[in-house]
């Protein structure tokens, strides 16, 4: 075990640089997908897209909402807005699903601050530290496992906490590769202006959101491990019916997706007769499905 921790670490170090890590679930933390990455790695070979396919994939959103952000306290007030968001980005609305999830993060800390005084912190700027430290009392009492999941992750909220809620001058100063930040977010829409920056900035927000859940359920034992390995996806009805549904949206977007006919299509983008062509598309599309009754 302590080999996988180790090649964990190493490959944490590399997903760093694009604001990622192996995110909590058993899809990754399991030893024969860390074998795999860790070798692509020493390949030379990137594994950002085998993080980011499996971290969209309709299954694991799915299994995230139910078993995860539904049992999560902090997110209960926001559970609306963490369903409107990841049904965006299912169906790859990944702008609306960026500046829809975006908040219900730092929803989720201030609240988590309200249930827990020695968190409260005037600014979220510095946040990072006094999580860190908060935290560290709960992996003291962890097991093996637990302490080297939490750890990781804690190094994760470290480094992307202090990059998203930097203030204008510092992030800039900064240099970063691409802009993934609250207030460039939410004041000026960087990072949400074109669909592959909005995109990776989804899958960002969603580990965030995946990794702080993971973090305030660790601190309940048994309820984690009940959650983590004794749950039983396949026989409850609302994740069956959950992950089919979103399954179905994803599907049904695997064509011309509508975003990016306005991005590649419309105005002087494509040539007349592409646009003839993409119209006959849509048209067979909608009369297809016009008679066709919705199924509950």
């Amino acid at each position: 075990m302590k080999d996988m921790w180790n090649k964990l670490e190493e490959i944490n170090s590399v997903l760093k640089g694009f604001a990622l890590c192996l995110p909590p679930s058993r899809n990754f933390i399991e030893e024969n997908f860390i074998e795999k990455a860790y070798a692509k790695l020493k390949n030379d070979e990137s594994i950002v897209d085998d993080v980011v396919g499996i971290m969209i994939s309709p299954r694991l959103r799915a299994f995230q909402m139910e078993f995860r952000y539904k049992k999560t306290k902090i997110f209960q007030p926001y559970l609306p807005v963490l369903e409107y968001g990841t049904f965006s980005a299912i169906v790859t609305d990944w702008v609306s699903a960026y500046l829809t999830l975006l908040p219900a993060v730092e929803a989720s800390l201030r609240k988590w601050m309200e249930l827990e005084p020695s968190l409260s912190l005037k600014s979220l700027h510095k946040f990072y530290y006094t999580f860190g430290k908060y935290y560290k009392h709960n992996i003291e009492s962890y097991d093996e496992t637990r302490a080297h999941m939490a750890t990781e992750f804690l190094k994760y909220l470290k480094y992307c906490f202090k990059m998203l809620f930097m203030g204008f001058e510092e992030y800039s100063r900064n240099k970063f590769k691409e802009i993934f930040n609250r207030n460039f977010a939410l004041h000026r829409l960087e990072g949400a202006k074109t669909l592959d920056e909005s995109a990776s900035n989804v899958v960002r927000v969603i580990l965030l959101l995946d990794v702080i859940a993971e973090l305030y359920l660790m601190q309940n034992p048994e309820d984690w491990w009940h959650n983590y390995l004794q749950v039983e996806a396949e026989q409850n009805l609302d994740f069956q019916l959950r992950w089919h549904l979103y399954e179905k949206k994803a599907m049904q977007n695997a064509g011309h997706d509508d975003m990016l006919i306005i991005q590649n299509v419309l105005g002087d983008k494509a040539s007349d007769k592409k646009k003839r062509a993409v119209i006959m598309k849509l048209k067979r599309d909608i009369l297809k499905h016009a008679n066709e009754d919705p199924v509950y």
